[in-house]
């Protein structure tokens, strides 16, 4: 389970964020998670709540949230947009190059922390 492992590599970011801000409690962290990021919501969250959360006071009563992000992708030859309904073929359904980049639904990132 490497969500674990990345929910500890978050849990820095938000250490560090709260303590710029001096916050002495965390209430809220908020987590763009995207849907082609190979994280499962579930023991994302299951990490912080069942462990980070019970080892770390500031954090005690902190609800966790997820905005999940689409996957969208791009041709790098005709640049048009490629919706996921678009993506059962590895080639562009404008031009029909193969030359194609996912430009979100990947990420993990922390968006947003609220505290006191």
């Amino acid at each position: 389970m490497h969500e674990h492992g990345i929910a500890r590599d978050l849990w820095r970011v938000v250490l560090s964020e709260a303590e710029k801000n001096n916050l002495k409690k965390i209430t809220k962290i908020i987590v763009v998670l995207g849907i082609a990021s190979g994280i499962e919501k579930d023991f994302l969250n299951h990490s912080f709540v069942d462990h980070i959360f019970t080892e770390n006071d500031i954090a005690k009563d902190a609800v966790m949230e997820y905005e999940i992000m689409p996957l969208a992708a791009q041709c790098n030859l005709c640049f048009e947009q490629i919706k996921p309904s678009q993506m059962e073929h590895l080639t562009c359904p404008h031009c029909g190059a193969n030359d194609i980049k996912i430009v979100s639904g990947h990420e993990v990132y922390v968006k947003n922390i609220e505290g006191e």
